[in-house]
């Protein structure tokens, strides 16, 4: 199974996904945002996350791993679905879960103050700002494919249980 987690900066992504790995038996993790850090950046960086994510889980499955908890930020239902295709050529039966992560804009504001302090660069108002345009775009086209609504105000091992349920394999 494939298990793509897709919000706005801030919003828990890493750490659900980092968490559900843990409890999957046979689990790789993928950040998207490392797997795309590049130097110069690709001409088309969703084609080559897409390509690279695809290569990555190929490799992972020969070596015997049977989930994925992929981690990313997307901003249309159209870069989905191209990933949904790369990942088809890789394993046409593997099932592949997306989630819309969701959240009060006031928790996901102080989520972000929160990890601010633990940070070496002041990126706050960057950081309040890109925030503020990813929820727009998410959050305008809800229930257009951008993934199942999945609300992340619990901890993260309540998030986890609801999330192992909701695929079946808990």
């Amino acid at each position: 199974m494939i298990i793509v987690l897709n919000g706005p900066l801030g919003i828990g992504k890493s750490t659900l996904a980092e968490a559900l790995h843990e409890q999957l038996e046979s689990s790789v993790m993928l950040d998207g945002d490392h797997v795309v850090a590049l130097n110069p950046p690709p001409d088309d960086e969703v084609a080559y996350l897409h390509d690279t994510l695809a290569l990555l889980i190929a490799h992972h499955q020969r070596a015997g791993y049977r989930h994925a908890v992929i981690n990313h930020y997307w901003s249309a239902p159209e870069q989905l679905d191209d990933l949904r295709s790369r990942l088809r050529r890789v394993d046409d039966d593997a099932e592949l879960r997306c989630f819309l992560l969701t959240l009060p804009e006031a928790e996901n504001l102080r989520r972000i103050a929160r990890r601010q302090q633990a940070r070496a660069l002041d990126e706050v108002e960057f950081e309040r700002e890109t925030v503020a345009a990813e929820r727009a775009v998410l959050y305008a086209h809800a229930g257009s494919g951008l993934g199942e609504p999945f609300d992340v105000s619990d901890p993260p091992e309540m998030l986890v249980a609801r999330l192992l349920e909701l695929l079946n394999l808990g």
